[in-house]
């Protein structure tokens, strides 16, 4: 199991080959030893929604990582978070399931061909 705790610009910058976020986000990096194997962060796209995002290797997908999803998300609902969208891959077992569970439902939004789902205070 990995080592999972907040993550910070560097982090978001090595998962993401360098890409920088300007606004405000919240995130959690995974860590396998030495290596940043997934990532997780909502990012404020505009004033009360925000954008979810949750990359996690298939071995890694257990139980402890909704306790750190519901931390993130309820900091950025502290944070004036709206509306939070997010893509759901139905490829991997039980995503829609965890998605529902959180409160996010499917939208007519679609992005990269991808439904967007969405939580709404």
């Amino acid at each position: 199991m990995g080592d999972i705790r907040p993550a910070d610009d560097i982090d978001f910058a090595r998962f993401y080959g360098g890409v920088q976020v300007t606004g405000q986000w919240i995130g959690r990096a995974l860590w396998r030893r030495r290596l940043l194997a997934g990532f997780g962060c909502v990012i404020e796209t505009g004033e009360g929604e925000w954008m979810a995002f949750l990359e996690v290797p298939a071995g890694e997908r257990k139980p402890h990582i909704f306790r750190h999803v519901l931390q993130v998300l309820d900091e950025a609902k502290k944070r004036g978070a709206k509306v939070i969208k997010a893509t759901c891959e139905t490829s991997i077992p039980r995503a829609e399931a965890l998605m529902t569970r959180l409160g996010f439902v499917p939208t007519e939004e679609t992005i990269e061909g991808k439904v967007i789902w969405a939580w709404v205070s």
